[in-house]
């Protein structure tokens, strides 16, 4: 039902953006391991940097995203 009722050049500017905050959230988790002096969040996931590497730009793009299509849905 969203769908329909977003303009198409707003899923472009969200799609972009989300690009831009995916990065910022790899950037904002990276600084977090430094600061506290972390190697890996955790040895779930050999080699990879932990579970959490694999979901950190998710931390920033999906409030992002929620708050963007409530913005344009009204």
């Amino acid at each position: 039902p969203y769908i329909s009722q977003v303009n198409i050049i707003h899923f472009f500017l969200i799609g972009a953006l989300c690009g831009i905050m995916g990065q910022l959230g790899d950037l904002v988790a990276s600084s977090i391991k430094r600061f506290v002096g972390l190697k890996d969040y955790s040895n779930l996931i050999p080699g990879h940097g932990g579970i959490l590497d694999r979901f950190d730009s998710v931390i920033l793009v999906a409030p992002f995203v929620y708050n963007a299509i409530n913005l344009f849905v009204k």
